[in-house]
């Protein structure tokens, strides 16, 4: 009697939008149905996997992390585990993004308000002589202020996807034509994503 052909499924274990709970997905390209089991292999219970995997279709595998780039296969290190010190890096499993998920976004080129243009102008009028070995070299990178500030902005991935998106080599892909944004367009919009900023935590005095 010939023996069967046993088909596994490859899982990819990965952490929740939680950033607690551990799911598994069946990695692209390795999803047989119960039904091609059956007709190819003679399907029966025993081809079914241990872990139950979470039903997440293809366009999430390929959207899945911060940036919507493919969902990456996480290959954990047996040496790192068994000598693990307060030096080694810890393997955290990737998490998955949606486009509902906020994520802080970097953004170049951003055009500085005015509001912070003339503050700045005014305090280059009080210099001392650190001030002015400072003015020199800010003269000196005057042709760089062209190309505007960099900000850090907290939005949805789906606005990421529409307006910032880039590939790996720094190169514009999103949905919608580039633009250049001002910093006052950045804060109406997307402002209120903005994390709380936590109080600083000191040593409580003996009693």
């Amino acid at each position: 009697m010939p023996a069967k052909t046993v088909h596994q499924q490859l899982l990819l274990p990965y952490r929740d939008e939680n950033n607690i709970t551990i799911r598994y997905v069946a990695a692209p390209g390795f999803r047989p149905s119960h039904s091609a089991l059956a007709s190819s292999t003679g399907y029966d219970s025993d081809f079914e996997p241990l872990i139950a995997s979470d039903d997440l279709d293809e366009d999430d595998l390929m959207h899945f992390t911060a940036t919507g780039r493919p969902v990456p296969q996480f290959k954990g290190s047996a040496l790192a585990s068994l000598g693990g010190h307060m030096y080694t890096a810890p393997q955290l499993l990737p998490k998955r993004y949606t486009d509902d998920s906020i994520i802080p976004a970097i953004i170049t080129g951003v055009i500085p308000s005015e509001n912070k243009a003339k503050d700045k102008a005014e305090g280059s009028k009080k210099r001392g002589i650190l001030g002015k070995l400072k003015g020199k070299k800010e003269k000196e990178g005057a042709g760089k202020s062209e190309n505007g500030v960099l900000k850090v902005v907290f939005m949805p991935r789906r606005e990421y996807q529409k307006f910032f998106a880039k590939d790996l080599k720094g190169i514009y892909i999103g949905s919608e034509p580039f633009r250049r944004w001002k910093e006052e367009e950045l804060e109406e919009l997307y402002g209120r994503y903005r994390p709380k900023k936590l109080g600083r935590r000191g040593f409580m005095s003996p009693v």
